[in-house]
């Protein structure tokens, strides 16, 4: 995932933000634990939020420590690596190398970002062999349907679904079909975002981009003068189906920063795509 879905943080109560960091520094010092020191890199928020939802939905107890990073030595709290974590540290290395597996269809070796994450990617796919399978069907289905569909659905149906496999299969037991939805609206929340990200890019490379192949601008400004309502419709329908499936969904913990990504962070990150300076990285930390 691409760095999405996050907290809103002017509406984030302290101890919940400080709960988000400790939750993202826990899942990096896991993922050098779990797959080495570089896979770190690859760290983002999507997968922290991830890592929030699921273990508030499977009640799974946590362990708050003190830790030390080499890029801020002071210590600060980090939520100590659980089997979960784990598992999702491992997802997201398979999520990483379907990444680079596109790329590299597309012509963009990105030699660098293969030495960095490739034998680490190898490792997470051969110890999560259902999520790489899913994340192989998506890809599949991806290339087809970039040759072949019409539709703005269409284009994010695949990694829509891949999302939805990954949120039921992390919930096991606990799974429903509102986390399954919640799971589909995300992932396609994710595509219809990194697509308007990317907009102008695409359009220098040539490469596909399903807005570009709807509406037919030239530009992202062109884009957004003629079509940013239909944009802002679109993700509203995400939005309320979201937080419909989420209102059936108990979690036993990290209740207030989880509804404070899915009802606030999604569009507020949503804000800031659409008013994005021409050619300024909409990047956010926080």
């Amino acid at each position: 995932m691409f760095g999405y879905v996050l907290p809103d943080k002017p509406n984030l109560y302290m101890k919940d933000y400080v709960l988000f960091r400790a939750y993202y520094c826990g899942l990096c010092h896991a993922t050098k634990g779990e797959c080495g020191q570089k896979a770190r890199f690859g760290v983002n928020y999507d997968t922290t939020f991830i890592s929030l939802f699921f273990h508030g939905l499977l009640g799974e107890k946590v362990e708050v420590v003190e830790k030390r990073c080499i890029l801020n030595p002071k210590k600060r709290p980090v939520i100590a690596a659980t089997p979960l974590m784990k598992k999702i540290c491992r997802l997201n290395l398979v999520l990483i190398g379907m990444k680079l597996e596109d790329d590299r269809e597309d012509g963009e070796t990105h030699p660098l970002r293969r030495m960095a994450f490739g034998r680490q990617v190898k490792r997470a796919r051969k110890q999560e062999p259902d999520f790489a399978a899913i994340a192989d069907e998506c890809r599949t289905k991806q290339r087809e349907e970039e040759k072949s569909g019409v539709s703005l659905d269409a284009a994010a149906e695949p990694f829509a679904d891949m999302m939805r496999k990954v949120f039921g299969e992390l919930a096991g037991e606990k799974g429903s079909s509102e986390v399954e939805r919640i799971g589909y609206l995300l992932g396609k929340y994710v595509y219809f975002m990194d697509a308007l990200d990317d907009y102008d890019l695409d359009a220098r490379e040539g490469k596909f981009n399903a807005f570009r192949r709807t509406f037919g601008s030239e530009t992202y400004e062109e884009l957004i003068a003629a079509h940013g309502e239909d944009i802002r419709f679109i993700a509203e329908e995400i939005f309320h189906g979201i937080e419909e499936a989420y209102r059936s969904v108990v979690l036993a913990d990290n209740e207030g920063v989880v509804t404070n990504v899915l009802w606030y962070g999604l569009r507020w990150r949503l804000a800031t795509v659409l008013k994005k300076e021409k050619g300024k990285c909409s990047k956010i930390r926080l």
